[in-house]
């Protein structure tokens, strides 16, 4: 498991590290962390500042994850929707 949280960080700084969306997703991080004092941890707090065990860490970082991608989808479609709605009305 520790290997796999290794390459999986090598990979983020060599490839994501440039990107505006990456940027923005640790900001997110960041913010919630500040936020939700712990209940949310990133995965590399977790895995630095915690005794919480390395898979235990990587499968609740995937979970918040996965809950911030559906609000992040689930608030786009109620704006859609909302923008449909002022429109036909």
């Amino acid at each position: 498991m520790l290997a796999d949280l290794a390459l999986e960080n090598f990979i983020e700084r060599r490839d994501k590290t440039a990107s505006r969306a990456f940027r923005a997703k640790k900001k997110l991080d960041h913010f919630l962390e500040a936020a939700l004092p712990g209940i949310y941890l990133p995965l590399y707090t977790m895995v630095t500042f915690t005794r919480i065990p390395y898979a235990e860490a990587a499968r609740r970082a995937q979970l918040q994850d996965r809950i911030i991608m559906y609000s992040g989808l689930v608030t786009l479609i109620a704006l859609i929707v909302l923008l449909i709605f002022i429109v036909v009305c």
